[in-house]
């Protein structure tokens, strides 16, 4: 039997990958945050500190990070 967690997103960010994984063949949002996110963590590319705190500083103006 597996264990899981609960990871909590705001809603309007929901709503957002819903309409944008319409045409996709995802079935739902959490597959495709478990893809993404896989896929990051297989990826040799790696970015700077400095582009890690821009990404960071960009979800927190929008509202999908505190």
């Amino acid at each position: 039997m597996s264990d899981y967690t609960t990871i909590s997103l705001r809603k309007e960010f929901v709503a957002d990958v819903e309409e944008y994984i319409e045409e996709e063949p995802f079935g739902s949002v959490k597959e495709f945050v478990k893809h993404v996110v896989v896929q990051e963590m297989e990826s040799d590319e790696e970015i700077s500190e400095a582009e890690a705190r821009r990404i960071g500083q960009k979800l927190r103006d929008l509202g999908y990070m505190e």
